[in-house]
């Protein structure tokens, strides 16, 4: 689930650049083996991408192969989803989104770049999701716009989930619901599923055979043996598909680098009673708007203090609205009400359940905490749970709404001081239990930074798996699986796509580096009238500011200087307008640079009364 760990800061891929890679650093079968911190080695060592690398394009598809093409998940956590290619057919797996950090100001969304399989949509046999979270479905409806009729194929919760996203855009997909232990063969492609526990119920992994090869995709996956929905991993049809040999393990990296076993969910128990027993006043509960199992665990605490729950946030409502009436939540008589009625209940006799745990400045928790939501405020003694994880990256927006709400008196616990959260990824021991189980012939991790997918990679060859067969691809890579034998081949570009209001990839990022800039330097407007004919500057220039410190009047040092540039470029035949503002940027910029340090944006105009006089 792409909200629980980090996500990938330094080494994002731009949508206007979107070619940069590193190279040789994947097993491409090109040598260059990169040693590990066990003294091992194997080929696949990912480092962030450098932007002087070169695009290697992949070589024509060989017949007779599983080529395999991730295009996001890997290198960043989130928009999962990988192409799996066989003699023309696709089958794809998962389409979920990214969401923007502070450097993408105005973003909503990041997408997959689709740019791979667009032309080749109508050899889609199908869209296979794993569970109902953001980070794998929340691109379906950008995905189903350019062709409506792809099938999807998933549980009854993560289809409904789907389907009610889908809604939103005025989209009808075509689904196909399936359970663990379910067969299916769409196209050339024999698939099973299997039932995984993860953060949220009904989440499958999938398992693919065809005449070239088999592989498993385990989407989000931990090995709790206490699940709410006493779902547990299907261990056993694990090991049922293993004996019948698997070529390549696609398996979730997310919490590789974290030692021993996650705790089950029914460990927060405990602590969220704790934390109900000792509040005194109203109760406001932020998480994840999907976590269905967090819920249960706060309405059948709140039952149990003869609290009424409210769901807020449209998320909120809607998913929770779903889970209940497929049965996924169950919904004690007479204890969830509507946030209407909510002001009829005394505050120590109410719980709020919301989102905003990761400090969002427009979700419920953080207007609440900002006291601009119209329905609920925050006072003396009130208990604020945060009951899902830190993601790194966000420490200081989550601190930052804490620190909020304790200046308003509340009482807030979080992960620092309670056990509130437990992981739904593998923490290494489960991953070694899942190697040993399956016995893959080649791994692939997926889902994670490169630390993580490196971390797992090195699981793996703990468990036997040979090193050459240990694949640390990107988004992007191409990988090819051949006679059971699998390596990156080449890379697609597989840049960002922002989603920006009622825009889809139109965004790139010279303009969100505007934004930043604006957001963060101010904006500088120089104007200026010439006469290229006599080479003269006729008036200005005028320099306007905004959001930027100085005053005007330190300007005049600078304006005589645009002048004399100005002239000294028209007297040597400069008459191009926008040559001449470049000069005058140049020289704006570089004086503010020097005197001011500082880098606003600059946007200069000029204006030629002689080509005025020449189009009359």
């Amino acid at each position: 689930m792409a909200q629980e760990n980090t996500r990938k800061n330094n080494s994002r891929r731009s949508r206007s650049g979107g070619s940069t890679r590193r190279r040789g650093s994947a097993n491409r079968g090109n040598g260059g083996n990169n040693r590990n911190n066990n003294g091992g080695s194997f080929k696949g060592q990912a480092t962030a991408p450098q932007q002087d690398d070169v695009l290697i394009a992949p070589p024509k598809y060989r017949k007779g192969s599983m080529r395999i093409t991730p295009l996001g998940g890997l290198g960043e956590i989130g928009r999962n989803m990988n192409v799996i290619e066989y003699n023309g057919h696709l089958l794809l797996i998962d389409c979920g989104v990214l969401f923007p950090e502070e450097e993408q100001p105005g973003v909503d969304l990041i997408l997959p770049d689709f740019s791979y399989i667009k032309d080749r949509l109508d050899k889609v046999d199908a869209l296979i999701l794993t569970h109902g979270h953001e980070d794998h479905i929340g691109g379906v409806p950008y995905l189903l716009k350019l062709r409506p009729d792809i099938p999807l194929i998933g549980s009854k919760l993560t289809l409904a989930f789907v389907d009610a996203k889908c809604k939103e855009h005025r989209l009808n997909p075509t689904k196909v619901e399936v359970q663990g232990r379910d067969k299916l063969k769409v196209g050339p492609f024999n698939l099973e599923f299997i039932t995984v526990t993860h953060s949220i119920p009904d989440a499958l992994a999938v398992y693919v055979k065809t005449p070239a090869g088999s592989l498993i995709d385990t989407g989000d996956i931990k090995l709790d043996q206490l699940p709410l929905d006493h779902k547990i991993t299907d261990l056993v049809e694990f090991g049922k598909i293993g004996e019948q040999g698997v070529d390549l393990l696609m398996m979730d990296s997310t919490n590789a680098e974290v030692p021993g076993f996650v705790k089950p969910e029914t460990s927060i128990g405990p602590a969220l009673d704790q934390a109900f027993a000792q509040a005194s006043r109203k109760i406001i509960v932020a998480s994840f708007s999907s976590h269905v199992h967090r819920v249960q665990q706060v309405v059948d605490t709140a039952h149990k203090y003869g609290r009424k729950v409210v769901f807020v946030g449209r998320s909120m409502v809607r998913n929770m609205s779903i889970a209940a009436d497929l049965g996924y939540l169950h919904l004690p008589e007479d204890t969830v009400i509507d946030l209407k009625q909510a002001h009829d209940v005394q505050d120590d006799k109410i719980v709020y359940m919301c989102t905003g745990s990761q400090g969002e400045p427009m979700a419920a928790l953080g207007r609440i905490a900002d006291g601009n939501h119209r329905d609920i405020t925050v006072n003396e003694f009130d208990t604020v749970i945060l009951a899902s994880s830190l993601i790194p990256g966000n420490e200081h927006e989550v601190y930052k709404v804490i620190n909020k709400l304790v200046q308003l008196g509340a009482r807030v616990v979080n992960r620092d001081n309670a056990a509130v959260h437990v992981s739904g990824h593998c923490n290494e021991g489960e991953l070694l239990y899942m190697y040993n189980i399956v016995k893959p012939k080649c791994a692939m991790p997926i889902h994670g930074e490169n630390r993580h997918l490196v971390a797992n990679g090195l699981i793996a060859v703990k468990t036997g798996v040979d090193p050459q067969n240990v694949v640390l691809a990107e988004d992007g890579d191409v990988v090819d699986l051949y006679h059971g034998q699998a390596a990156v081949v080449g890379s697609v570009p597989c840049g960002y796509v922002y989603v920006d209001g009622d825009s889809v990839g139109e965004i790139t990022d010279e303009e969100l580096e505007k934004r930043r800039i604006l957001g963060t330097e101010g904006f500088v407007s120089s104007f200026v009238v010439v006469d290229t004919e006599a080479a003269e500057v006729v008036t200005g220039p005028k320099i306007f500011l905004n959001a930027v410190a100085e005053n005007e009047s330190e300007f005049n040092k600078v304006r005589h200087q645009i002048v004399e540039q100005l002239q000294d470029a028209m007297m040597s035949g400069t008459k191009d307008t926008y040559k001449l503002q470049q000069i005058m940027r140049r020289t704006l910029g570089g004086w503010i640079a020097r005197q001011l340090h500082r880098k606003p944006m600059i946007v200069p105009v000029v204006a030629d009364i002689a080509q005025d006089i020449i189009e009359q």
